[in-house]
């Protein structure tokens, strides 16, 4: 892998009932997510703002559980649920300008069927359910998301990774 490396933390065990209940918030609490860099079929919602946990972590039993150990392993300043609705994608983007370095942010598949990213002159990168991952952000990418499902990621901001 050149511009996305699978990491070795915690797998989050996702069960069919997390998935369902992540989308049943989503769709129940829409207006609670905020537009991801003004793409409407992108969303998020913050789970810890500023290293303070939202009380709605809580409420998502095997998150909570995963989270508890990674705080183990990193100070985690943010994380957040981010979900790319059905047969959309995000297009062609850099998050940052160093493209020599993986992002210290850290992206775990919650769902991800049918769904993937691509980097220019690179191959395309399918997670795998409850496993973590480093990008080089600076490298133009897009994600698509073919299914019919919304396609949800945990993304979770270190203040400092050692997996970088």
């Amino acid at each position: 892998m050149i511009n996305c490396k699978q990491i070795d933390i915690p797998k989050l065990k996702v069960r069919e009932y997390d998935v369902k209940n992540l989308n049943n918030f989503f769709n129940k609490g829409t207006l609670l997510f905020d537009e991801k860099y003004s793409l409407p079929n992108w969303k998020s919602f913050d789970l810890v703002k500023s290293y303070k946990e939202s009380p709605i972590l809580s409420k998502f039993d095997s998150i909570s559980v995963w989270k508890r150990k990674l705080d183990k392993i990193f100070n985690i300043e943010n994380m957040y649920v981010s979900i790319l609705l059905p047969r959309s994608s995000i297009p062609w983007h850099v998050d940052m300008q160093d493209i020599n370095n993986f992002n210290k942010a850290i992206l775990t598949s919650v769902n991800t069927k049918n769904s993937f990213i691509e980097f220019k002159n690179d191959v395309k990168y399918i997670y795998k359910t409850g496993y973590s991952y480093l990008i080089k952000s600076g490298v133009n990418h897009r994600i698509l998301n073919l299914s019919d499902q919304n396609r949800i990621m945990i993304c979770t901001n270190p203040k400092e990774n050692k997996y970088v």
